[in-house]
């Protein structure tokens, strides 16, 4: 996250790094959105126990995708790699409610930023294609959650 803060600062201005940093985070947040995170409990031979309160999916993605959304709301490219490394954690989810919410609602904040700090319509379209495949990913998450448990290839449409 550093890397791709400091590539968006005034200072550096170079989205480019920034969006590498970004493609390197999303590898390690797939590999997050599969790990179970939060409580842990530890126990020694004598079987007492320690619980270790930890961050769950939608914190580390919140506190990934602030930082960087704040420094880089003005860059559509920086906008468009947030929202492919938030499809890309939509797919690997599959089925767990709360990191699906997660996501659709850190795309949902990476929209209104981009909507306020890009100026050009045609700089956005690719950001909202994005968006859409990120909310559509959701969704065929959320239904192949109602189904008897076969993952559909597609979702009814809206």
């Amino acid at each position: 996250m550093d890397v791709a803060c400091q590539a968006l600062s005034p200072a550096v201005n170079d989205p480019y790094t920034a969006v590498l940093a970004i493609d390197h985070l999303s590898v390690i947040f797939c590999a997050l959105a599969r790990r179970p995170l939060g409580l842990h409990v530890v126990r020694d031979d004598s079987g007492a126990a320690v619980i270790i309160t930890g961050r769950r999916f939608p914190e580390y993605l919140a506190v990934m995708c602030g930082l960087i959304r704040r420094y880089g709301a003005h860059e559509p490219t920086v906008a468009h790699a947030l929202l492919r490394l938030l499809h890309n954690c939509a797919v690997v989810v599959a089925r767990e409610d709360e990191r699906c919410a997660a996501i659709e609602e850190q795309a949902g904040i990476v929209i209104t930023d981009a909507e306020r700090e890009v100026t050009q319509p045609i700089d956005l379209a690719l950001v909202y294609a994005e968006a859409e495949a990120v909310h559509q990913q959701v969704a065929k998450n959320r239904w192949a959650t109602r189904t008897s448990g076969k993952r559909p290839e597609e979702p009814p449409n809206p």
